[in-house]
């Protein structure tokens, strides 16, 4: 039986291991941080299925769940 790809999941993976390699105060916009994900071993291409907004918003949750960032509208900074 093959997994179900989880989108929230893979996105918080991602923020999580990426967050661990990016230097304190670095600004990151969620544009960047979408483009970061879409070029990552996280990402899955059945996202391009989903609505056109899924990624944006699935980047937002995984900063605010990682505790580890300062949210700005559309800008996260790296504590």
């Amino acid at each position: 039986m093959v997994e179900k790809y989880n989108l929230n999941q893979q996105t918080l993976n991602f923020v999580l291991d990426f967050e661990k390699k990016v230097e304190k105060n670095r600004v990151f916009t969620n544009k960047e941080l979408v483009k970061l994900f879409e070029s990552s071993s996280f990402y899955n291409k059945e996202v391009q299925s989903y609505y056109k907004t899924a990624m944006q918003k699935s980047i937002w949750w995984a900063v605010k769940r990682s505790n580890s960032w300062l949210m700005e509208r559309g800008r996260y900074t790296k504590l």
